[in-house]
């Protein structure tokens, strides 16, 4: 009897056994770490600061360019969203900043975001926002992610800090004898706009590899429309051209490029 007793004790921790290796072996990738990659170009050229570009037959040299990249969501080809909760990213490429008196923002170039375990799966489409939604962007108390009012994009000039420059484009009209200084800036809650890109091919995301996703800025999109020359400078003064750059953020300067 005794004996009997020890094979069906023997018999039970081999199924046992045998059934949490199968559920090893079928355990699913629950997540991945995803990069997402905004290339900045003018045309096909990678843009860079300091060296001249020709938009509308005038040559310019950049010294800033910076915004606001929030609310960032990944919809899989099951029609699933993964949205990161609070998120807001500074992608920028610029050279030193003054902000207050003796307190300057060192020069820096981000072109990549780092999500670390975005659930697996293929997604098919980006959503992302240009700027700060109206939650934050009426209470600079509320610092979520990367908001701070200490990286030079509030506004001192036409809003006194009291909310934040969705994107800045900075620079100089270097075609007349005299350059003339260039400054396209986007703010307002009305201006907070949505970008979606339907990507051509599918983000998979494992936990077997870092998912790459590239898309490219067309820096000379963001004054599509827009007449430097006649108006160099572009702000809160002139809504309707602030409305214009808005919308070229929403709808022509964000491409897909690639899937690595």
């Amino acid at each position: 009897m005794t004996k009997l007793k020890n094979i069906t004790l023997i018999l039970i921790s081999l199924i046992a056994l045998s059934a949490c290796s199968s559920d090893d072996a079928q355990a699913p990738d629950v997540s991945g770490n995803t990069q997402i990659t905004f290339d900045s170009k003018i045309g096909t050229t990678d843009f860079a600061l300091n060296t001249p570009f020709t938009i509308a037959g005038q040559s310019y040299k950049f010294e800033r360019l910076r915004y606001w990249v929030s609310d960032m969501k990944l919809v899989s080809d099951q029609n699933k969203t993964y949205s990161l909760a609070n998120s807001f990213f500074l992608m920028e490429e610029t050279n030193e900043i003054l902000i207050q008196e003796k307190y300057k923002y060192a020069a820096a170039k981000r072109e990549t975001i780092d999500l670390a375990n975005v659930p697996s799966g293929s997604y098919t489409k980006l959503i992302f926002s240009v700027g700060v939604d109206a939650t934050h962007n009426d209470n600079m108390s509320i610092q979520n992610g990367e908001l701070s009012q200490l990286n030079g994009m509030t506004n001192v000039s036409w809003m006194w800090h009291t909310s934040y420059i969705f994107s800045s484009l900075i620079g100089k009209n270097v075609t007349p004898t005299t350059p003339v200084a260039i400054s396209v800036e986007t703010g307002l809650n009305t201006n907070y706009k949505t970008v979606e890109i339907t990507l051509p091919t599918a983000l998979v995301v494992s936990a077997s590899k870092t998912a790459k996703l590239n898309l490219n800025v067309d820096v000379e999109k963001i004054v599509k429309d827009i007449d430097l020359v006649t108006n160099p400078k572009v702000s809160a003064n002139k809504p309707e051209l602030m409305a214009k750059a808005a919308d070229n953020y929403k709808n022509n300067v964000f491409t897909f490029k690639s899937i690595e």
